[in-house]
């Protein structure tokens, strides 16, 4: 299909960027970064909250529906040559970001693996450093069973001659980094995180550091990005408010590690292959007996993934612990019961699991509160 359209992959170099959690917010501040350094960036990202537009963006900016039409006609064309070429949902949007890219000029573009590495579209793109977050079980079912048969997936992003980068603290096991740096060799870089540090604080230090290797200023960046960046959704209801998307274990952890004062917790997550294990750090009494005033448990209404049932969900996270559950399917009005009850609380209110209910609320904000769409959807100016 590439080489129907020209190639246009080859056009301007790619950092490309795997992992089972952080890649997203990493490609994001290192696009935030790029621009600041007066390049024309190109972001590949999924999923997408609200339109599938803001899988491709341009300098931070998804590109506009008429525009992606246009690559779908493109793309629809090709692939009717013989032989006929069936592409995936994510390939086509992989083909429309190659073409949009090429359109705009880019002079980088900043591409996040959509699934493993090895066998993924976006390991067909000219890259000149490749990244790998976090190793931890998530797609197992396509992955494979182990850290270590993960590991070799996700290694698969390397091309000969091509440094890749890996991010290590004292939880990754040796065995982990033995089959990345057997598949690497002298291309296997380390790069060595502060476990204390937050997420985003993590990969913003990261792209500092890849910032420095292709010589660019470091100047003070903002970033928009849903569920992760630090300040994002605070100021949406009547009570302090944290979004925190996780869609694993890990991801999970890391976020109610972060949690320190009383609060209402809103969640609604997606199918797992092991849903006990995947909610597995919310079982803690400590957050319970401490923590948690209020648990609503509710379902994401968007995404191509079905949800986890609330009922199922607060057997799971609620059955002989001091926290009272309330079920509220409609994420909507399970937020809003949240607002109600942390106002009256004064404490803050937690909405944490899929990045699919992060998308239901803020379309729901967008709507209620009369905003633009795209700007809404702008990561970094």
């Amino acid at each position: 299909m590439l080489n129907r359209l020209d190639d246009p992959h080859l056009d301007f170099p790619s950092i490309h960027v795997a992992g089972t959690n952080g890649k997203g917010s990493l490609c994001v501040q290192l696009s935030a970064l790029a621009r600041a350094n007066n390049l024309n960036v190109g972001l590949f990202t999924s999923p997408h909250l609200i339109t599938v537009e803001e899988r491709v963006r341009i300098n931070g900016l998804p590109i506009i529906p008429n525009e992606f039409d246009s690559y779908l006609n493109q793309i629809r064309d090709v692939s009717l040559i013989l032989p006929l070429c069936n592409p995936t949902f994510f390939e086509v949007t992989f083909l429309v970001a190659m073409l949009a890219f090429r359109e705009n000029k880019i002079d980088r573009a900043i591409i996040e693996t959509g699934l493993g590495g090895r066998l993924d579209s976006t390991r067909l793109v000219d890259a000149d450093l490749c990244v790998i977050t976090t190793i931890s079980n998530d797609h197992t079912e396509f992955l494979g069973d182990t850290l270590e048969e993960i590991a070799f997936e996700k290694a698969g992003i390397h091309r000969p001659g091509v440094p890749l980068l890996f991010v290590k603290n004292e939880n990754v096991d040796i065995s982990v980094v033995k089959v990345i740096s057997d598949k690497t060799g002298d291309d296997f870089w380390i790069y060595e995180s502060n476990i204390k540090a937050s997420p985003w604080e993590i990969w913003n230090e990261l792209s500092k550091k890849i910032a420095e290797l292709f010589q660019w200023d470091i100047p003070m960046i903002e970033c928009n990005w849903p569920g992760r960046s630090p300040e994002y959704g605070t100021l949406w209801f009547d009570s302090p408010t944290k979004i925190c998307a996780a869609h694993n274990k890990e991801g999970f952890e890391a976020e109610i590690n972060k949690i320190n004062r009383p609060c209402v917790l809103v969640i609604g997550i997606t199918e797992k292959n092991d849903i006990y294990d995947t909610v597995s750090p919310l079982l803690n009494d400590y957050y319970h007996d401490s923590i948690f005033h209020q648990i609503i448990l509710t379902e994401p209404i968007s995404g191509r993934n079905k949800a986890v049932d609330a009922n199922k969900l607060e057997e799971i996270i609620c059955a002989d612990r001091s926290t009272p559950g309330i079920i509220i399917k409609n994420p909507i009005e399970a937020v809003k019961k949240a607002s109600s009850i942390a106002k009256n609380k004064g404490v803050e209110i937690i909405i944490m699991g899929s990045v699919y209910l992060v998308g239901d609320i803020l379309n729901h904000i967008i709507i209620r509160d009369k905003l633009d769409l795209w700007e809404e959807l702008r990561v970094h100016r």
